[in-house]
């Protein structure tokens, strides 16, 4: 699997998406509730189907994560095959933050799973709007 099936809490948050995707591979309520009690191993298929789908979607849509603590704010902007990165760090004794640059190239299929590392390590999407004075630090 390419990403981590989505927790019972996150199954939660988004039913009515699960449910349109239970639609679209033919399963109504009570058909999924007899799939449930009959085919263990066909549930286990379809939650992990809805979780790549669900990641994928999402991932597809992130340009901008960002993570900020006292110490450091991290910045990446996602192209469609590399990611540059911004880091602010306060070093102490200093009233001017250190500004470091970097990049990674990946190939094209696997940025759903580059977003996806990162959002599993806390960092949170934002808008472009956030940081479009930013922007030339990237280039």
């Amino acid at each position: 699997m390419r990403y981590r099936r989505l927790t019972s809490e996150e199954l939660e948050a988004v039913e009515v998406e699960f449910t349109k995707f239970l639609a679209s591979q033919g399963l109504d309520a009570a058909e999924w509730q007899k799939v449930k009690s009959d085919n263990p191993h066909k549930v286990e298929y379809l939650l992990d189907e809805f979780s790549t789908f669900f990641w994928d979607s999402t991932t597809s849509r992130i340009t901008y994560l960002e993570k900020v603590t006292k110490e450091d704010r991290w910045l990446f902007k996602f192209g469609e095959s590399e990611a540059q990165v911004l880091r602010w760090q306060m070093k102490p004794g200093s009233d001017k933050p250190e500004i470091s640059k970097g990049k990674k190239e990946f190939p094209q299929e696997a940025r759903g799973r580059e977003i996806f590392l990162l959002l599993e390590q806390g960092l949170l999407p934002c808008t472009p709007d956030r940081h479009e004075e930013l922007d030339p630090l990237f280039d």
